[in-house]
């Protein structure tokens, strides 16, 4: 009887494991069918099993599964029959695309014998989109700290599907919400984690640039714009901002042969590309050479005459000049001997002010919110409004025009 029972107890143990293993098959067949739900709740029971659970093929399977109806239950054009099925899951979308995705990286863990490696990591390719998209929702709706915690989870997950366009992606996201919640420092962390990563996101280099030239130290500074220029090179604007940058910071740093060597650059063959024409101009302008300037963004704006770039740079050069008159002007001492010098100076100050004012009217004609224009207005009209040899009517006109700014510029603040 002894022998009898411990031989039945046997056959028991051997029916349970075959029961798990079926359930196993079971699950690959209907998901092979289509019949995703069966599926799922096979691998479910499957991976509750302590000899299944085991088994590195049971995670592939369950994690293939999922992502099968993740991809069902996301796309429109599943038939009836099978969203209506999948109705009876209670996890979210989001939830069964984590769980899959740990399902897999469990599989990957298991399989030393890398027998389910590509499916595993196929699968998880296909997750890393959708758990993209999820993040991206939470960007959206302005949920920062909730998308960073998602970016930072897929930008791992990606890394180990080998997905580097997701990763990069995950990275430059998870940095802009920290923008956003003005946690500066882990956002330089990424930016420069992108840059090691040779992200072809040009104002990543940017940034890292602005970063460097306030810690003062020119040489990374220019170092972050020559490796941005040298992995930009498919995007002709961002690769353009990026040099007439580092133009400028040679300006600045007394490096004018450099400089020089990459306006001949921007120019070369570029005779019609207005970004170009508009850079170069800015590069004049920060040279206090106002005649090429004007001549560069008044070619610009013949090419366009709907763009904004040229009108507002005209706008700014005339602006910058008039300021430079009016601190002429002030430098002078307060003595008579110098009053004629004197109200020269203010006169060409009011004069180019006045010059400005057509080209930020034309910014505003196109984007009625452009912030700078805007601002910059404020203080042209506030000086000409204050101009001692106007008469009480013009002095009251821009008043008022000062006044209507103002207001503006109130409600965009709010």
């Amino acid at each position: 009887m002894k022998k009898s029972f411990l031989f039945m107890t046997f056959l028991s143990l051997v029916a349970l494991v075959s029961a798990q293993t079926m359930k196993v098959q079971s699950a690959y067949s209907d998901m092979k069918n289509g019949r995703l739900l069966n599926a799922k709740q096979n691998i479910d029971d499957a991976m509750k099993d302590d000899k299944t659970s085991l088994e590195a093929k049971t995670w592939n399977y369950a994690g293939v599964i999922y992502t099968q109806i993740v991809q069902a239950m996301e796309d429109e054009n599943t038939d009836k029959k099978t969203k209506k099925e999948l109705k009876k899951i209670t996890e979210s979308k989001e939830e069964l695309c984590n769980k899959g995705m740990d399902f897999l990286k469990k599989c990957l863990n298991m399989d030393e014998k890398h027998e389910f490696t590509t499916s595993s990591i196929g699968a998880m390719k296909v997750l890393c989109s959708f758990s993209f998209m999820y993040a991206g929702k939470d960007y959206n709706d302005q949920k920062y700290e909730i998308a960073a915690n998602k970016f930072h989870a897929l930008a791992e997950n990606a890394t180990v599907a080998q997905h580097n366009d997701i990763v990069m992606d995950a990275k430059y996201y998870e940095a802009d919400c920290y923008r956003m919640l003005k946690q500066a420092d882990k956002e330089m962390e990424l930016y420069r984690e992108l840059a090691k990563l040779n992200t072809n996101k040009g104002d990543v280099y940017l940034k890292i640039y602005a970063s460097n030239m306030q810690s003062k130290d020119t040489t990374k500074a220019i170092n972050a714009l020559k490796k941005g220029i040298r992995l930009t090179t498919k995007d002709k604007n961002i690769n353009t901002k990026l040099k007439s940058t580092l133009a400028q910071t040679y300006i600045w740093s007394g490096k004018q042969a450099e400089a020089d060597k990459i306006i001949e650059e921007l120019l070369a063959g570029n005779e019609n590309d207005i970004n170009a024409l508009n850079s170069v101009a800015n590069i004049y302008v920060d040279l206090n050479q106002n005649a090429k300037a004007e001549e560069l963004f008044n070619k610009s704006i013949a090419i366009d005459a709907k763009q904004i770039d040229a009108y507002k740079g005209l706008g700014i050069l005339n602006f910058n000049q008039a300021v430079a008159e009016n601190s002429a002007a002030e430098k002078l001492p307060p003595d008579p001997e110098f009053d004629a010098e004197y109200n020269a100076h203010k006169k060409a100050c009011f004069d180019f002010f006045e010059k400005s004012i057509p080209f930020f009217t034309k910014v505003l004609e196109i984007n009625e919110n452009e912030f700078d224009s805007l601002k910059a207005l404020k203080t042209v009209y506030a000086q000409l409004a204050s101009r001692s040899d106007s008469d009480a009517q013009t002095k009251a006109a821009y008043k008022e025009k000062y006044n209507q700014v103002s207001v503006k510029l109130q409600s965009l603040a709010q």
